[in-house]
């Protein structure tokens, strides 16, 4: 993968960083998770749309991004992640847990990367990205992920991780981290159709269906961990 960023300092020292960050990433990742117990919810929503050899999203909230590529290793997924720095770190920790990666943002319709993961759906692979990334706000469904899914013909399909104990950080999308032996809870949500008509005559609507299934995703989650937690 090219590095395309660029700071103070040689290139080597920055190749460097891309290299050895992701893999510290990796495992401390790895240590915290072979600690805990996993738990997953209506996996058998995503098992079936892979057997089933037709494209869909996987659709996250930001705040959960990083644990993602873990839960979801070396299932041939791409996911969309930004083409800046620190998009660059995410690309390689994802292709670390054997995923790949199209870099570039939903929201611009018609830039490179758009095209390509169009390009992956109509071809009936799955993808996966943060519909209120990479600068949110937070819980918001940008358009774009409602016109891939029209285009390509797929459904969005919730994804979010809970744990019973987890690290949350005062960033803009608190975003949540699992601490060592936590539950960690897995969810699929239920999936949503949203065609071409709806997207051009109901973009609204569209998008508060969308919203709506993440957060219920969202907040069963929340609530099996919260039982988790007081058990």
């Amino acid at each position: 993968m090219n590095v395309n960023a660029s700071e103070p300092g040689s290139s080597t020292s920055v190749s460097l960083k891309f290299i050895v960050i992701p893999f510290l990433i990796k495992s401390v990742i790895t240590l915290i998770t072979m600690t805990c117990r996993v738990r997953w919810h209506d996996k058998d929503v995503m098992e079936n749309l892979i057997t089933s050899d037709t494209p869909w999203i996987l659709s996250m909230w930001h705040n959960c991004s990083t644990f993602a590529p873990w839960a979801m290793r070396n299932r041939n997924l791409t996911c969309m992640v930004s083409a800046s720095r620190d998009g660059e770190y995410v690309a390689r920790l994802g292709a670390l847990f054997g995923n790949k990666t199209v870099r570039g943002s939903s929201s611009k319709g018609s830039s490179s990367a758009t095209r390509a993961v169009l390009k992956l759906l109509r071809q009936g692979d799955a993808v996966a990205l943060t519909p209120d990334g990479p600068r949110g706000p937070k819980y918001s469904v940008q358009s774009g992920v409602l016109w891939l899914a029209s285009a390509g013909k797929a459904p969005i399909v919730p994804f979010h991780i809970e744990a019973s104990r987890q690290w949350v950080l005062k960033s803009w999308d608190n975003h949540r981290f699992p601490k060592p032996f936590s539950t960690i809870h897995i969810g699929i949500g239920k999936p949503v159709l949203i065609d071409r008509v709806m997207f051009k005559e109901r973009p609204e609507q569209a998008a508060d269906a969308v919203q709506q299934a993440m957060m219920n995703n969202v907040n069963r989650l929340k609530e099996f961990a919260n039982r988790t937690r007081h058990s």
